[in-house]
């Protein structure tokens, strides 16, 4: 359907212009790609890293004080009254549904985070796309992974603009 969509906006885009293609500019942009080649978004990646590792290092304490009490409680089963067993087994089990609630919570605030930089960067190259394109007089600028772009002469991609253009915005930060 976004061909289709694509495809005639292409078409109109032609005609609105009274048949003038020579003033019709087109450009081609991947934005994901300027998502991860920006200071910005090298900075995201390296955070977001960096939160994983500290998560996943306080997940592995948790598993190994999982993994020490599971021994303890193996090793002193045998000499436990029933009862008592049945405590140990039921503190152990209550420490396990913690690990997995703090496993969720780590894993849903990574991607909590990545979505928020992700938004944040996108809507400032989405901005820099928008100026580049008045400045450059463009008719329509295209995402290069959008459905529907199946090819393009690489002399019409501006995404190395665009990276250039947030690079300059950052330096200023």
């Amino acid at each position: 359907m976004k061909k289709i969509y694509l495809t005639l906006l292409c078409f109109m885009l032609l005609f609105v212009k009274g048949g003038m293609a020579a003033e019709i500019k087109i450009a081609v942009v991947d934005v994901q790609r300027a998502l991860n080649e920006s200071k910005e978004g090298v900075e995201a990646k390296k955070e977001i890293a960096k939160k994983a590792e500290q998560l996943k290092t306080e997940l592995q304490n948790l598993q190994q004080e999982l993994d020490k009490m599971r021994a303890e409680i193996d090793k002193q089963s045998t000499f436990l009254s029933e009862d008592a067993k049945q405590e140990k087994e039921k503190i152990f089990q209550k420490k396990v549904k913690e690990f997995q609630t703090t496993y969720k919570e780590a894993q849903e605030e990574l991607q909590q985070k990545d979505a928020d930089y992700t938004k944040k960067i996108v809507q400032r190259l989405e901005k820099i796309i928008k100026t580049i394109g008045e400045e450059g007089k463009y008719t329509v600028i295209l995402e290069k992974n959008a459905s529907g772009v199946l090819f393009f002469d690489k002399e019409i991609d501006i995404t190395e603009q665009v990276i250039k253009k947030a690079n300059e915005g950052q330096s200023g930060k």
